[in-house]
């Protein structure tokens, strides 16, 4: 299970991730991965945030982690100036690293594209947008936003791509729906129902669909990896 952030609301204390999100989502614990939001941050620091997660935030917010044949990166979009900048480098040396993964997935809190209030406020992450698509990364999956809203692949300006980056946005594991104010840009869906993102990772390819409280399927597709279809189409013969 991946959770892109804000776990709690509130002040983000050890007894609020023990009352809150241990009794529901906590019971996945195991099998999660965890990346801070603004509010699992308090005077600047995410200490109860990575206490209660542990090992399923990588430590320290950020990670890498290899699934069959998926490279999945976590991501702090929290932070600011040097520390973000080494960030960035690590990402750089991580991807570096993981180009002999047929899949990528990378995720934090604050998407750089949204149609909601915050029509995003991840700026700061394009550097790491950019980055990730020059290595041929996949997905993205992002929160912050409180609703669920899917891009067909798209560049770091917005634009529909034919081999960018697919962006999630999954705001909607339990706290008070946000509509989409005047949505700046062209959508695949956008849901406001609680419910979560399922993802199946294959070898060479995934499938999406969001299913709501209710059981409630939306939104299903399917897509190749970016280097497998690249492998591919170098190993075909000649017309």
């Amino acid at each position: 299970m991946i959770v892109a952030g804000d776990a709690v609301y509130g002040t983000p204390t050890a007894e609020n991730y023990r009352t809150c999100y241990q009794p529901t989502w906590g019971s996945h614990l195991a099998t999660t991965l965890a990346v801070p939001g603004n509010h699992d941050y308090s005077d600047g620091r995410a200490d109860a945030f990575l206490q209660y997660f542990g090992a399923a935030a990588g430590g320290s917010g950020r990670f890498v982690r290899r699934i069959g044949a998926w490279q999945i990166i976590g991501l702090d979009s929290e932070l600011n100036g040097e520390d973000l900048e080494r960030q960035l480098t690590w990402l750089r040396s991580t991807l570096e690293a993981g180009r002999d993964s047929p899949c990528t997935l990378a995720f934090w809190h604050r998407p750089l594209f949204s149609s909601g209030g915050h029509h995003g406020s991840g700026e700061k992450m394009r550097p790491v947008w950019r980055l990730l698509d020059k290595f041929q990364a996949d997905l993205v999956i992002n929160g912050h936003e409180h609703f669920y809203e899917s891009f067909d692949p798209q560049d770091d300006a917005g634009h529909r791509a034919p081999v960018g980056l697919r962006e999630f946005v999954a705001g909607t594991g339990g706290a008070t729906l946000h509509g989409f104010w005047h949505p700046p840009y062209t959508s695949r869906a956008r849901i406001e129902r609680h419910g979560v993102l399922h993802l199946t990772l294959g070898e060479d390819s995934y499938t999406w669909a969001f299913i709501d409280v209710n059981g409630q399927v939306s939104d299903p597709g399917h897509a190749a990896c970016r280097r497998a279809s690249a492998a591919s189409a170098a190993d075909a013969p000649a017309p």
